[in-house]
């Protein structure tokens, strides 16, 4: 490991304890200061001190919240009561930079408050809009997030602002991306791109450029996301923005490291860590953190990923940073794995499995279609309100040039049929809505007999099973038992724990409307933890290609599982094998491979079906929707091959 890395670890521990406010970040901050300094006015200094904090994403939250009250001091000496609100939404964004994501929120709604009672801004009303879905993006709260965007976006097309349907379309892309649905992140994020040919504007907002490369990179599209990244860089420099120029170089980094070019990504971490100085901002220090541990798991020092993650993980929690936690997880396993500390590490598979269902509670995919149907129909409705509007128009000056009586027909003609129209259109979405409750309603029965159902099972039969395991444990340990009655109670003990463990998979999927097929891998990777001790001479591994992490519904998730973990059992105990891999790849379209290097099936693919299990195998598959097939693999061993898609 270069010591560069060690630098850098260093510096980034000493920023932590030290707060830094840069007297001067870019020079286009010192003119902006200058011009503060020379103004000779109220007017013009409030102005002045506006334009400064337009480049707040490149200033240290501690000076831009400077500025923000001097802004507002000098709002209240003019009596300017927009101005006053402006200085608030510097403010807020100043917050939330600082980490202080719930105060930056309250900041927030009450600049909206105030200006829907005392003055109207459109431009400043969906400025604040975006910053509160900023602080949902920090908060883990996707769904409300997601929502700021739309309504942005809605607005923005009503004055016709390029800028701010960007923006909104980055909000919601960026949303989906801390989600890890790379492919729906990077359908938004290209829509931001294509709003608009103004290459300028394009060029100013550069953050757009890293969020694409992210998306590319959570792909697996290396190429692209070099391409992207690259102009991310490029316009940064250019315009100034330091904001921007971070994250592109730290994604830079990461490029670098994944695309085998480890030492290329030393003096880009140096450079990251010395802007990230300049603006102080712990929701990417903890970004920074996830980064240098994946860096060490993958280089040889898992001591030093285990400390940064374990640091970051702090930071993180101080400032309820939920949503970084997920990647300083996910490296901090990856750490504890190259450590060879197979407890530690399933310990963490099982946070990263609790944080999951934590995201998907909040963040559900019917909550986020309701959105999007929501946004739709008030699209539809302010399309609809620019025709009539263009209709009546066109009546007002046709009309005038008729006569009175003439015109008054006319008029009322037009007022009659578009009354009609409107009657019509009410009634249609009326229609619209109560199907929807209709499904809607239902859907939620389901949902809470299932959740019922569940819950009995945890707190009755579980309870029954748990018992009899420990009556059994009791009676075994009498003395004055002949060798028949203790084979029995060994049977009856194992078959108790074997229902106990039945059990607690099938309240694990009947506890959730859907599953991840990730939370389906992190959990086998549980029974392989369990069971390891037994086959001490095999090699086990689960390996994770995936595009997408689709969903899964319950039962679906439930057969798969069981599935899996019969295939893995089977290879195990039968095949006499080395070596069993178990992989997740593909997408939305996946599959799952259980592959063996044992003695392996005949040649034609036929398996032999004494027992239950590969019938059970089968009958699971087909009830699911899915297919599984047997397949000597180029191992010699056997290959079961489970799909999404039946043939």
């Amino acid at each position: 490991l270069p010591l560069g890395i060690d630098h850098i670890l260093f510096v980034l521990s000493l920023f932590l304890l030290t707060v830094v406010i840069a007297a001067a970040q870019t020079k286009i901050i010192e003119r902006s200061k200058q011009a503060i300094a020379a103004a000779k006015d109220p007017a013009a200094k409030i102005q002045a001190v506006f334009l400064l904090c337009d480049q707040g994403y490149s200033l240290h939250p501690d000076t831009l919240m400077a500025y923000a009250a001097m802004a507002g001091s000098i709002a209240l000496q003019m009596n300017d009561k927009l101005a006053e609100l402006k200085s608030m939404y510097y403010k807020s964004a100043a917050l939330t930079n600082k980490g202080m994501v719930d105060s930056s929120l309250n900041v927030a709604n009450k600049s909206l408050t105030a200006l829907k009672e005392k003055v109207t801004d459109p431009l400043l009303i969906c400025n604040l809009l975006n910053q509160k879905g900023r602080c949902y993006v920090r908060k883990n709260q996707y769904k409300e997030a997601i929502e700021m965007g739309y309504e942005i976006i809605s607005r923005a097309e009503k004055i016709n602002d390029i800028l701010l349907q960007v923006k909104a379309k980055t909000l919601i892309g960026w949303a989906y991306l801390e989600m890890g649905q790379p492919r729906e992140a990077l359908k938004w994020h290209l829509k931001a791109l294509n709003t608009t040919s103004d290459t300028l504007l394009l060029e100013k907002y550069a953050i757009l450029f890293a969020n694409l490369a992210t998306n590319y990179k959570g792909l697996d599209k290396i190429d692209s996301a070099f391409f992207y990244i690259k102009k991310g860089i490029a316009y940064s420099r250019m315009h100034e923005n330091l904001f921007a120029l971070s994250n592109s170089l730290a994604i830079e980094s990461e490029l670098f490291v994944r695309s085998g070019k480890a030492k290329l990504s030393e003096p880009v971490l140096k450079e990251v860590v010395e802007i990230r100085k300049l603006i102080g901002d712990p929701f990417y220090i903890a970004s920074d953190m996830s980064q240098l541990g994946y860096y060490y798991a993958h280089y040889g020092q898992p001591e030093k990923g285990i400390a940064i993650c374990k640091e970051g993980i702090a930071i993180a929690k101080k400032y309820n940073l939920d949503t970084k936690l997920f990647f300083l997880y996910s490296s901090l396993a990856d750490n504890y794995k190259a450590l060879g500390n197979t407890t530690a590490y399933a310990e963490v598979l099982q946070n990263i499995i609790e944080l999951k269902d934590v995201v998907y509670e909040k963040n559900t995919a019917n909550a986020l279609a309701e959105i999007q149907t929501k946004y739709e129909v008030q699209k539809k409705e302010n399309t609809i309100i620019q025709q009539k509007l263009a209709i009546v128009t066109k009546n007002y000056w046709l009309n005038g040039l008729l006569l009175t009586a003439a015109f008054l027909v006319v008029f009322a003609y037009f007022i009659f049929k578009n009354y009609r129209r409107k009657q019509t259109i009410k009634m249609g979405i009326a229609v619209a809505e109560e199907k929807m409750l209709s499904k809607l309603s239902i859907k939620e029965a389901q949902e809470n007999e299932r959740r019922r159902i569940a819950t009995d099972l945890h707190d009755n039969l579980g309870v029954y099973a748990a018992s009899i395991a420990a009556n059994l444990d009791t009676i075994s340990a009498e003395e004055h038992f002949n060798p028949t009655s203790i084979n029995a109670l060994t049977e009856l003990n194992s078959n108790s724990q074997s229902i106990i463990s039945q059990l607690g998979d099938t309240i694990w999927a009947l506890k959730r409307t859907a599953l991840l097929l990730t939370a389906v891998s992190d959990r086998l990777k549980l029974v392989i933890q369990k069971i390891r001790p037994s086959y001490v001479n095999i090699n086990i591994d689960v390996v994770e290609k995936l595009e997408a992490d689709p969903q899964l519904p319950p039962a679906q998730a439930f057969h798969l599982f069981q599935v899996i973990q019969e295939a893995l059992i089977n290879a195990l105990r039968h095949s006499g094998c080395n070596h069993v891999e178990v992989l997740f790849t593909g997408g939305n379209d996946w599959k799952v491979f259980i592959e063996d290097d044992g003695t392996g099936i005949k040649k034609n693919g036929q398996v032999k079906a004494g027992g239950n299990g590969i019938p059970n195998m089968l009958g699971r598959s087909k009830e699911a929707g899915f297919s599984i097939t047997w397949i000597r693999n180029e191992k010699g061993g056997t290959t079961v091959a489970i799909s999404s898609t039946t043939n």
